[in-house]
């Protein structure tokens, strides 16, 4: 009887720290790069280099996160194609492309998440639950969950790309430009992807 408790407890504690569940592989696409920067906000803040970092920043905290392992379409400066992009994405379970917002008017801020037009109901879900995070994290205008022709149709798993601020406003470029800022967007994305696997 005392080894049958023993055996248990093990068990729990397996449990309790997350090693009997399983693994779910998540693909991050930081946007752009290369020889395509994506937007140029102020102060020559790059695109194609704060989503890049936001991307390393969360595969280094998802060593919290013992259901999550991250792995990257993109881990330096270089230019992908949308074939490339789907290739290093194969074998997850989800995937999320980071980008940023740039608009003439420097007042418009704020996140969006999008989805892709054929978009099944997991990956509106999954977009629910990072937008809910990140602007929870941020305090920033959330600008809602919106349909686009992304890439990311070409994938049979809940794919999201993450709009996560505006280059052109001065505000949230300068906050984009901090690397403490950048990792809290990094856990409110972890923190939603782990939101969308407890609900799922």
């Amino acid at each position: 009887m005392r080894a049958l408790a023993c055996g248990l407890l093990i068990v729990s504690l397996f449990n309790a720290w997350g090693i009997s569940q399983p693994i779910t592989i998540v693909a991050i696409d930081a946007g752009h790069g290369g020889d395509d920067t994506g937007g140029i906000g102020i102060d020559d803040l790059y695109e194609k280099e704060i989503v890049l970092k936001i991307a390393h920043l969360i595969a280094l905290e998802a060593v919290h996160f013992p259901r999550i392992k991250v792995i990257l379409t993109r881990r330096d400066d270089r230019s992908l194609s949308p074939a490339e992009r789907l290739a290093a994405a194969q074998g997850a379970h989800l995937a999320i492309s980071l980008h940023l917002d740039f608009s003439y008017d420097p007042r418009a801020r704020g996140i969006t998440a999008l989805v892709p037009t054929n978009a099944q109901s997991s990956s509106r879900a999954l977009a629910e639950a990072l937008r809910l995070r990140l602007i929870a994290s941020t305090r920033t205008l959330d600008r809602g969950t919106h349909q686009a022709p992304l890439w990311l149709r070409r994938l049979s798993i809940p794919a999201v790309q993450l709009n996560l601020g505006f280059l052109t406003n001065p505000e949230e470029a300068r906050k984009l430009a901090q690397l403490a800022y950048q990792r809290r967007v990094a856990q409110a994305i972890l923190e939603g992807i782990n939101d969308f696997l407890r609900s799922n």
